[in-house]
């Protein structure tokens, strides 16, 4: 069925969008977009990064205001001012990058500002805990009113921020890349309150490019890209194929397995981790993409930050042929050609102030210094045609680099890591939070880069990425490795091998 006949058949939809735009500057972040979402529906918004997701969902929480078009609530248009104007007509948003205030109990947190009073004008801690109490039983979430949040993990801070919406009454909720740092255990906690939400009526609005989970939990689907509508339908009715179509503006090729190693000449990388509570070895091919599997908490980032000098007190020897050194800080690491991609490119990667440009050069600025300043048009000349050739869409290499996209920020990173030239690159999971189009981009640099004799360990929670990726999976717990399974292993043997396996020696 059409938009224009969803939302001309019976009754108004509870939420349409109509001829929708946004404009920051000359910039068209949205442009004409049209689309409709009724009540006790899952509606997923996907799209490459930058495709205007984020400006949809902050068009509709009251963050802006748009620039043309207009917004329907039940058949009545609204133009809020404000992300307390949206929430007080039942439209609530809960962010990837969580609001909740760690020093606060669960109930603070869902109730602040709007806190139940005694008639002398003081906190009522009674009714707070009670009215909680009854939020949470009706709509199944699994909290304690009293618990501390900062000793909540992120699938229960998350579900705060929901039942904080759920206070104020919501009847349209937009997640938001809600499951990215989630275990497969949280994702299907969510999962089933979202299937609750649903059933009492609610419109979810679900922002993700994960798109086995669109089939899984939404009903209908809409794509943006360029900042238009390109398609709408029931997940039902279209293929992963098609939306991935739809999202990128191409077909899209789904990787099967990873080309085999080729031989070199090239002596392999031997590398002894010395840590509690026992030393371990670890033997890399030139060339070889090795992907760390685990579990959540099974020490995969602890284990590739080791590697990188970045756990103090432990030393890594690293032997390549007749070649020795040892590691024990992180610009150790570096100067020898071991690079760490971090997988939390807000906190610990990105310099968010500074532009495109030079986080990008932010891992060489020594050899594009003279007497302690950086020679500019050096760094443009190295730089640029290292973000050209990974495709970095900004308006200018001078742009914030928190302007960009999280694709295009994931890539700045990807950018910086290759300019310094690595002998051996640890990417930790590279391509959390970003499109199937980025997605695809990082898999072709990572094989070029294999295939130009730089041996790269992956860290994912992604199995199916760790299995068409790389050419060896080594699998980890307590920060040390268990397995060792070919590329033709299975998921089911990745995760049997996590579970009962007992540490080995050396891999």
């Amino acid at each position: 069925m059409t938009e224009e006949g969803r939302a001309g058949s019976g009754s108004p939809p509870l939420l349409e969008v109509r001829g929708l735009g946004k404009r920051f500057g000359a910039v068209a972040a949205l442009e004409a977009v049209d689309f409709v979402a009724g009540r006790g529906e899952v509606h997923a918004l996907t799209g490459a990064n930058g495709a205007g997701k984020s400006t949809l969902m902050n068009l509709l929480a009251g963050v802006h205001a748009p620039s043309a078009g207009e917004i329907l609530i039940d058949g009545a248009a609204v133009r809020f001012a404000s992300p307390a104007e949206a929430r007080a007509a039942g439209v609530a948003a809960v962010y990837q990058e969580l609001a909740v205030l760690p020093e606060l109990s669960v109930a603070e947190n869902v109730w602040l500002g709007r806190e139940p009073r005694t008639r002398a004008g003081l906190l009522d801690r009674r009714a707070l805990q009670a009215d909680t109490a009854r939020l949470l039983e009706a709509f199944r979430l699994p909290l304690d009113p009293s618990a501390i949040a900062g000793t909540l993990g992120v699938a229960s801070r998350q579900l705060v921020e929901i039942a904080r919406a759920l206070s104020s009454s919501a009847r349209i909720l937009t997640l938001d890349e809600p499951t990215a740092v989630l275990s497969a255990e949280e994702r299907s906690r969510l999962f089933d309150t979202v299937a609750e939400l649903k059933r009492r009526g609610l419109l979810v609005l679900f922002v993700s490019h994960r798109l086995d989970e669109v089939f899984e939990i939404a009903d209908r689907v809409t794509v943006l890209r360029n900042g238009r509508r390109v398609f709408s339908a029931a997940t039902a009715e279209v293929t992963r194929a098609e939306l991935v179509r739809h999202m990128v503006g191409h077909d899209v090729d789904d990787r099967t397995r990873a080309a085999p190693l080729a031989p070199s000449a090239a002596p392999p990388l031997a590398i002894t981790v010395h840590a509690s509570p026992a030393a371990f070895e670890l033997r890399l091919e030139p060339g070889e993409i090795v992907g760390l599997g685990g579990l959540v908490g099974s020490g995969r980032t602890r284990l590739a930050r080791r590697l990188a000098g970045l756990e103090e007190g432990v030393a890594v020897d690293y032997r390549i042929g007749e070649r020795r050194f040892t590691v024990h800080s992180p610009a150790q690491a570096v100067a020898r050609g071991i690079v760490y991609l971090t997988e939390d490119r807000k906190r610990d990667g990105l310099f968010a102030g500074l532009s495109v440009l030079r986080n990008a050069s932010a891992a060489t600025l020594g050899g594009l210094s003279r007497l302690g300043f950086v020679d500019a048009r050096e760094e443009r000349r190295r730089v640029a045609p290292m973000l050209e050739r990974l495709k970095v869409v900004a308006a200018s290499l001078g742009a914030p680099v928190r302007a960009l996209s999280g694709g295009n920020q994931q890539k700045v990173l990807f950018a910086r890591a290759l300019l310094a030239r690595p002998l051996l690159l640890l990417c930790d999971e590279p391509t959390r939070g970003v499109d199937v189009g980025a997605r695809e981009e990082i898999y072709a640099v990572i094989d070029t880069l294999s295939k130009q004799g730089v041996t790269i360990v992956v860290v994912s929670s992604d199995l199916k990425e760790l299995l068409s990726l790389c050419h060896r999976i080594l699998v980890v717990r307590d920060a040390a490795i268990v397995a060792e399974l070919p590329a033709s292993a299975s998921e089911l043997e990745i995760v049997d091998a996590a579970v009962v396996r007992a540490p080995v020696a050396a891999a």
